[in-house]
């Protein structure tokens, strides 16, 4: 079966589930904006549609939506949500109030953006109980046909369930000339899976989670165009554009079919949001997500790297209480959380510290890790960031220091089980995290 005749299906899966894909069409061609009529029409309840924009995506193709939209005779509205300090738009609780309160009402909502407005369109869609499409302006994240929300609430960073997309449209002409640094950002964002799916295995593996074999296998025809040939991407080939913006569109799919980001996120998402957090805190400004996700992946295969290279681990006490010193105003947020995951950690480490078990861990998970080196040489030779200083914090390169101590309390921020706290069980964080940030995304 072709990936693209999933669309709009249900299918009984191998993982035992029946998985629904809502999203029902992806246009990716020139022409993907002469489907917009119709599947406004098929899809809305009524003739009035609100058109969602920030000022640069509404120069970009805000406008064209809304001229092509009027001359099919939908009656058309548009809302560009404001910046905040003349900065982007935020996906956070007072962006949604101000969206709620302010947006006019609709039966359709189209969303036109990458990131940011995907999320907040998601959002306002799901409480106002409205179907919702999205026209992508940049391959720069893999959340487009997802049913997650990424925001921050009172200052956490959290992932919440809401509804996924009726249709994406995308052209390749918009997506290959997109600002160059969100590209390298989806980059990031989609090799993040190598490392993702083995946190999920790992999950499986420790607690009997569920885990969707299938849903990871969805890219695997994909990720050779852009992961073995990755100055493709830094040339603007248009099939390795393709081949990246369907790897980020059927990533989330994945997430949605399997009802959690498992397969598309893990320990280098801890570290995005980590810094995403502590920017909001300071009132200062992260980067791109996709930047950071992509350069804490390196530092995850490392990571598993030096985990698997262990014959006889041996477990050391972990942190009864989070770092209240590091996290700050954030701590009551965040204690909850990792009070959530103590008990996980208690498991695991009764339950690896049989010799075979550790054994079976191995060649559980070896076998499909994608190697650190693999995913530096991607990432530079595209281009992208692939080293801590490539990261802005506050316009300004993320400093050494910093980073370490995202890398050694971020496993402390959300319940899940990742490489990180395996790390932190096994002394490798803090123990060797400074040599492997040296080694592996220093230079």
């Amino acid at each position: 079966m072709n990936q693209s005749d999933l669309l709009g299906t249900t299918f009984d899966c191998e993982c035992g589930r029946r998985h629904t894909v809502p999203t029902r069409h992806l246009f990716y061609s020139e022409d993907a904006f002469t489907h917009l009529v119709d599947t406004v029409r098929s899809v809305a309840g009524g003739n009035d549609c609100l058109v969602i924009a920030d000022t640069r995506t509404w120069e970009v193709a805000g406008e064209t939506v809304e001229t092509t939209l009027r001359s099919g005779n939908i009656r058309v509205n548009r809302f560009i949500v404001p910046d905040v300090a003349g900065e982007s738009p935020a996906a956070d609780d007072k962006t949604r109030d101000l969206m709620l309160a302010e947006a006019p009402p609709a039966d359709i909502l189209i969303g036109v953006g990458s990131g940011v407005i995907n999320d907040l369109v998601k959002w306002i869609a799901y409480l106002r109980k409205k179907p919702y499409l999205i026209v992508a302006t940049a391959a720069s994240m893999n959340g487009y046909a997802s049913a997650n929300v990424a925001a921050t609430i009172d200052g956490l960073k959290v992932l919440f369930h809401a509804e996924a997309c009726q249709a994406v449209f995308a052209t390749p002409g918009m997506i290959v000339h997109a600002p160059y640094e969100l590209s390298t950002s989806g980059l990031g964002d989609v090799l993040a899976k190598s490392v993702s799916s083995a946190d999920w295995k790992l999950n499986q593996f420790l607690f009997d989670d569920y885990y969707c074999q299938f849903s990871v296998n969805l890219l695997k025809d994909l990720e050779p165009v852009y992961l073995e040939n990755p100055t493709r991407i830094r040339e603007r080939d248009p099939a390795a554009f393709e081949a990246l913006f369907q790897a980020l569109f059927y990533s989330s799919i994945a997430m949605t079919i399997t009802g959690t980001s498992s397969p598309a996120s893990g320990g280098e998402h801890l570290i995005s949001h980590t810094l995403d957090m502590l920017a909001l805190r300071d009132n200062g400004k992260h980067d791109y997500h996709g930047r950071q996700v992509g350069v804490s992946s390196i530092l995850m295969a490392a990571l598993y790297e030096t985990v698997m290279a262990l014959e006889h681990p041996v477990f050391k006490p972990f942190p009864e209480t989070i770092n209240k010193a590091f996290w700050g105003s954030l701590s009551p947020v965040i204690e909850p959380e990792y009070r959530k995951k103590q008990p996980k950690m208690a498991q695991a480490t009764a339950y690896l510290s049989q010799p075979d078990n550790w054994a079976r861990l191995k060649a559980l998970l070896q076998p499909n890790l994608v190697a650190a080196q693999k995913l530096k040489n991607c990432l530079s030779q595209a281009g992208a960031g692939h080293r801590y200083q490539d990261i802005r914090d506050n316009r300004q390169p993320l400093e050494r220091d910093k980073l370490l101590s995202v890398v050694r309390h971020a496993n402390e921020m959300r319940e899940r089980f990742t490489i990180l706290d395996l790390a932190v069980m096994l002394g490798i964080i803090p123990g060797e995290i400074e040599a492997l940030v040296d080694r592996w995304i220093t230079h």
